[in-house]
């Protein structure tokens, strides 16, 4: 009973699977077990072939990119709204990032064969996964950009601003250094960076946590891929809608944000 209860919640609380009517739901259920994970668990390494797929429920997992000098950069981030591990759907793929958990909590795992037989048996499934995997793409060919051509602040606020849509708290326990490796840069730079936040009392930084103060405010320092990336964080709220809202918020916040590189205060 505490089993099912647990992943029943889990169900809900995962955007991919509550899209999900009520008959497919309940027969993928039974091939779902409850897991707690860990902050900074690896869960693949390049390389790996996928042995198992993970419903994020309360953690938030992400994809880094490790560079032969052993740089790393964040290349995709995935919460309660997505699937870890999706490309498994492609029988024999390797997995191509390092993927670990950034905040810790439940997840929902399968078995990857067993969901590549499902999705032979269930079309609605299928469809919806490979929906997500979409929306992931678009997510990795975004940030690819976006780390390439936005200054250092904005690609911090952006960050803080895609946990904060996963985390479900305004408060989450990351350090500096953490946030550097995802972001690929200096620890001196992010530490800069929140320092700037701070005075502007935009958050609040202890050590080994950040709290969200004025979300808005972040918002108004966050580069203009932010809108786009806060759509695709929505996407089961209706795909075809969310997506051309998410344009036309990140048209809107090209044209309105255009002076900001003319902010002194800027780091």
């Amino acid at each position: 009973m505490l089993y099912q209860s647990a992943a029943q919640r889990g169900l809900i609380g995962n955007g991919v699977l509550a899209s999900l009517d009520a008959g497919e739901y309940q027969r993928l259920f039974h091939l779902l077990r409850v897991v707690d994970l860990c902050a900074q668990q690896t869960l693949y390494t390049p390389g790996d072939r996928l042995q198992h797929v993970y419903f994020p429920v309360g953690c938030v997992v992400t994809g880094v990119a490790v560079m032969d000098d052993g740089a790393t950069v964040e290349t995709a981030m995935i919460g309660p709204e997505g699937v870890v591990g999706v490309s498994a759907m492609t029988d024999g793929y390797r997995v191509r990032y390092w993927t670990r958990v950034l905040l810790p909590g439940e997840a929902l795992r399968v078995e990857a064969e067993a969901l590549r037989e499902f999705c032979e048996e269930s079309q609605p499934c299928q469809t919806m996964l490979l929906r997500y995997y979409s929306t992931l793409i678009s997510q990795v060919s975004r940030r690819a950009v976006c780390n390439s051509r936005h200054r250092l602040s904005e690609r911090l606020c952006t960050w803080l601003l895609m946990v904060h849509d996963r985390a479900g708290t305004d408060d989450f326990p990351v350090t500096q250094e953490a946030v550097a490796r995802h972001l690929g840069v200096r620890r001196a730079g992010v530490n800069e960076c929140v320092g700037w936040l701070e005075d502007l009392k935009i958050i609040d930084h202890v050590r080994g946590h950040i709290r969200i103060l004025r979300r808005e405010a972040l918002e108004a320092e966050a580069c203009v891929c932010y809108p786009a990336f806060k759509a695709e964080a929505r996407w089961f709220d209706g795909m075809a809608a969310e997506k051309n809202g998410g344009q036309d918020e990140y048209q809107r916040a090209s044209a309105s944000r255009g002076g900001n590189e003319h902010r002194s205060s800027r780091p």
